[in-house]
């Protein structure tokens, strides 16, 4: 008899301790979200080369490929006529949208690690909301992203003050904290992919490939890299239904002209259907984890 209560206690998953106040029975949710994003942001910083090589591309496109292709812009989007603002101010959105896709790909990583680790299943057995699991998750990831949506700003305004690039920031801190905040909604929207594809196959090759193969179709069939007037027409069709699209043409308004409200809703449209859809695919695959 007591060595079956022995194997039973062995079969038994470890508990997850949350601190004091963080649990179903304070009532406080939202306790339980921050304690949840908090654990998450604390993990990121301790692998700071993934967040080091996820801004180096962004970097390279905002520093090399603005630069390679300015002169071709310029010609075609002007007819020669001199603009008044350089091509990087164009592409800024798309680099910063490309920054958050590839962020939001890393939200399914580390899924996969914590199934992989096993703490996946101490949430499960824990006192804390599986709700608030998510959705802490999710708080991390949009600060994440507004962290680094923010950093790449700064890129360019530091560029803009020492090189002289043309970058109008037509609506100032206002409207950047603005293009930070749709930016990393759109993030939080696009991660539900990625954490879907990670909670149903718990591979992380295999979420890899879905996040990564998704990236570059998204930025280079949308307003991203380049104003919808200068893309084939096949491209603008397909432009039209792209998410990316609405949230570029809203930043680039943001960056070059000013506020432009019609933009902005829509990209918020765009971004809570968005949203919707995919983390609603988040949240089926996460409850059918403990089950």
């Amino acid at each position: 008899m007591a060595a079956q209560t022995h194997m039973a206690t062995q079969a038994q998953p470890p508990r997850l301790v949350a601190p004091e106040g963080v649990s179903a029975a304070s009532g406080s949710m939202f306790a339980e979200i921050l304690w949840v994003a908090g654990r998450s942001l604390r993990k990121l910083t301790r692998n700071p080369m993934v967040l080091f090589f996820s801004l180096m591309t962004p970097v390279i496109w905002l520093v090399l490929f603005s630069q390679m292709f300015a002169k071709l812009f310029a010609q075609g989007a002007s007819g020669g006529v001199a603009l008044p603002y350089d091509y990087v101010a164009v592409m800024l959105p798309g680099v910063a949208t490309m920054t958050t896709i590839q962020s939001a790909s890393q939200s399914g990583f580390g899924m996969v690690a914590d199934i992989e680790s096993g703490f996946m299943d101490k949430f499960f057995v824990s006192p804390i909301r599986r709700s608030s699991v998510l959705s802490g998750k999710l708080l991390a990831d949009g600060l994440r992203m507004a962290a680094q949506a923010t950093l790449i700003l700064l890129i360019a305004f530091f560029f803009k003050l020492v090189a002289g690039w043309r970058i109008p920031f037509a609506t100032g801190i206002l409207g950047a904290a603005l293009l930070v905040v749709l930016t990393a909604a759109f993030g939080v929207a696009f991660s539900g992919l990625s954490n879907a594809v990670a909670l149903r196959t718990k591979n992380t090759e295999a979420t890899m490939m879905v996040s990564f193969s998704l990236t570059f179709p998204l930025l280079f069939l949308s307003t991203a890299m380049l104003p919808k007037g200068l893309l084939p027409g096949w491209v603008q069709a397909f432009s039209a239904v792209n998410p990316v699209s609405y949230l570029a043409d809203a930043s680039r308004d943001l960056i070059l002209t000013g506020y432009d409200w019609a933009e902005v809703g829509s990209a918020a449209v765009a971004i809570v259907i968005l949203g919707a859809i995919l983390n609603g695919f988040a949240v089926s695959a996460f409850r059918a984890q403990g089950k």
